[in-house]
């Protein structure tokens, strides 16, 4: 029987699940009709809500699948309301029975059940016989059953604590597997007992048992660098060993992706310090990194524009007033001779701003998608070697050897504008840190998936620790301070985005061996 969809006021009914507890419970119940000479004995619980059938012996055909009923309707009802014991000579007949008793529609005729009580007197259950005919119970049958009632005490006191752990564990099995959060856990010898639903969905796998060493073997994790991360070393294995792990971040590679996640591992033990098991706690904190980045990305940017405000625009700026001043103040006779080098000097001023005010609009348009690419087919090597020719005048004034080495002609479906912006970007910045007497080598080489442009300089150089930055906008490498260098810090940020627009890739490297000077490289899908 299953339970009652009584009202809220009914108890009802049921029976328990089927599974060991209940299988010795059955034979309980062969033990009590043995003692009873009754041809069906019934153990149930209750829980002051429903009444449970959790063995049986005899039992009439179909019993099982009878439908609810209030637990009034019932006889073990009648033992559980009075508290003592109930015998029935006849079901059809004794007036105790009630007229909706499910007994009634079955072979079963005469009845007696005692109550079962937990130690400190409690009842709890009713443990009961019934046979086929009418009978009057003897003593000796009735203390048969009052027997098995008995000896049922420690037996449903353990079958409730054992319900009751089972309802723990479900609750808590239910509570950790709402939680985004990975969980695992093993015990005390090192047997995976807890993966929740969060952290299996993330590996992939369905799989809880096993040891948890051979577990945590199998784990796609490494340190940030990318190390590999030793078994012994995870956070669950050192809390098994009896250390607490916090903080420890670590990568797992799950389905082609890297997550970083913060492990920490825990110890536990009881109230007496009897060693339990173990438990790691994965907390993704991958979006939380990027966010962190980002914040620090828009913080130096922050600071690296207000220090473009504060020169780049500034200077240009007082320059500009400074010969305006100039202008204002000098006689109308002055000779157009010496009003020109002031002239001259604002227009430079002027054209550095409006520069500077282009990239930044550029730039803008470029990482909000604002720029639309016009892809077409063109000669990339025509367009690399023109924009090599209008650089060289610049190159001869600064005394640099510039040159150039391309095919005669290399197909490429790109953006021409772009694509020159491109070039002109590189060796904008190749002319600014190469010194008189340096030269630069511009090389296209075409290969059977992509078209590789190099420019190498013989210039300063980029220090290690500034090459992870170049690209970066707004930054000014130390050179650039030192050598008072001008630039705005965005040109490679654009070449980059031009880039990467066009599916490509660009790096900026130091020249191999001990020579001094810098090679940027650009791959482009052919």
């Amino acid at each position: 029987m299953n339970e009652a969809a009584s009202g809220p006021d009914q108890t009802s009914l049921e029976l328990s699940p089927a599974g060991s507890t209940q299988n010795s419970a059955d034979r309980m119940a062969a033990v009590v009709a043995r003692a009873a000479d009754a041809s069906c004995a019934m153990i149930h619980i209750t829980d002051r809500q429903h009444l449970r059938l959790i063995g049986g012996h005899g039992m009439p055909p179909g019993f099982e699948h009878r439908q609810p009923a209030p637990i009034a309707s019932t006889l073990a009802g009648l033992v559980l309301h009075s508290g003592f014991p109930v015998a029935i000579r006849d079901t059809h007949s004794d007036i105790r029975v009630p007229i909706d008793a499910p007994v009634r529609s079955t072979s079963l005729r005469s009845y007696a059940g005692f109550p079962i009580r937990d130690p400190d007197g409690n009842i709890v259950g009713v443990c009961a016989v019934a046979n086929t005919t009418c009978r009057d119970w003897s003593p000796e049958q009735l203390a048969g059953v009052d027997d098995g009632a008995q000896a049922c005490t420690a037996f449903v006191a353990e079958f409730l604590a054992r319900e009751r752990e089972h309802h723990q564990r479900v609750f808590l099995d239910t509570l950790l597997d709402s939680l985004d959060t990975g969980v695992a856990a093993c015990d005390a010898g090192g047997r995976m007992v807890l993966v929740n639903r969060s952290l299996r969905e993330r590996l992939g796998t369905d799989t809880v048992a096993g040891g948890a060493e051979d577990w945590a073997a199998r784990l796609p994790i490494t340190d940030p660098n990318g190390t590999p991360v030793p078994a012994p070393q995870t956070s669950l294995l050192r809390a098994l060993h009896g250390e607490s792990v916090r903080g420890a971040e670590h990568l797992l590679h799950l389905h082609g992706q890297r997550r970083l996640f913060r492990i920490n591992g825990h110890p536990i033990a009881s109230d007496q310090g009897q060693p339990l098991g173990a438990v790691a706690v994965f907390h993704d904190i991958t979006a939380a990194h990027h966010a962190d980045r980002l914040q620090q990305m828009l913080n130096r940017t922050k600071d690296d524009y207000l220090n473009l405000v504060g020169h780049e625009l500034r200077t240009p700026l007082s320059i500009i007033g400074l010969y305006l001043d100039e202008l204002h103040i000098a006689d109308p006779d002055t000779p157009a001779a010496v009003l020109q080098p002031m002239i001259a000097g604002a227009r430079r001023g002027s054209e550095r701003l409006r520069r500077l005010v282009e990239q930044l609009l550029d730039l803008s348009a470029l990482d909000a998608g604002r720029s639309p690419l016009h892809r077409a087919d063109i000669n990339l090597s025509a367009e690399v070697a023109d924009t090599v020719r209008q650089l060289t005048a610049r190159a001869v004034d600064n005394d640099i050897t510039l040159s150039c080495q391309v095919p005669d002609h290399v197909p490429q479906h790109a953006d021409r504008a772009r694509m020159r912006q491109l070039v002109h970007v590189l060796l904008d910045n190749a002319l600014a840190y190469t010194p008189a007497g340096g030269s630069i080598i511009v090389t296209l080489t075409t290969h059977r998936s992509a078209v590789e442009l190099t420019v190498e300089d013989t210039g300063y150089g980029i220090p290690a620790h500034e090459l992870p930055h170049v690209f970066e906008r707004f930054f000014r490498g130390a050179i650039a301070t030192e050598k008072a260098i001008p630039g705005t810090g965005l040109g490679l940020t654009i070449a980059q985005l031009i880039a990467e627009r066009h599916h490509g890739t660009i790096t900026a490297a130091p020249n191999p061996g001990h020579h001094r000077g810098t090679t940027l490289h650009v791959s482009l899908p052919h």
